[in-house]
């Protein structure tokens, strides 16, 4: 009977096995190193849309975004914009900001920062800066805007002020 020699027994098979292992070590360290890196590679563009607590959307309020450094917090870059309407292949966008970074602005890791002011109120929201070369990064104020507000709020409003004036015409009319 013949007998089979055993595959991977000789010295060759260790050398074939250890230099595997140590591709696989090698490739898995380089794709993990990649993933923690943190320079950016290009643009950053930051959009989205300002909108009340109704999800009516706003026009013309102050946009800032910054770029905060993942180290420290500080801001690395600022941009301004307004919210504003426009028109994207035949459809309408309220409320919609939108800003460009150069690669030096910003890296991988860093925070975006958006904070939109209306009066002087101000609401933020925030986001951390991917690979990807744009993100949106919406607003919402927890309030109905007063010039957006319900017809229910804006009833209500019109009864107090309308009540006010009956109960003082009457005061001042007894006087």
């Amino acid at each position: 009977m013949r007998t089979m020699a055993r595959r991977g027994s000789g010295t060759r098979a260790r050398v074939a096995s250890a230099f595997t292992l140590t591709v696989a070590i090698a490739l898995v360290a380089m794709f993990l190193m990649s993933q923690s890196a943190q320079a950016a590679t290009g643009p950053k563009a930051v959009k989205g849309y300002v909108r009340d607590v109704d999800g009516n959307f706003i026009n013309d309020i102050p946009i800032t975004v910054n770029i905060r450094r993942a180290s420290d917090n500080t801001v690395r870059a600022t941009l301004t914009d307004t919210s504003k309407y426009v028109e994207v292949d035949g459809e309408d966008w309220n409320g919609y900001y939108g800003v460009t970074f150069g690669p030096s602005d910003w890296d991988i890791g860093d925070t975006i920062e958006v904070i939109a002011t209306h009066g002087a109120n101000q609401e933020s929201n925030s986001t951390v800066a991917t690979v990807i070369p744009f993100q949106w990064v919406n607003v919402t104020f927890p309030y109905a805007i007063p010039e957006f507000g319900s017809i229910v709020g804006f009833l209500v409003a019109g009864g107090l002020i309308a009540a006010v004036a009956v109960v003082f015409l009457v005061v001042k009319k007894k006087k």
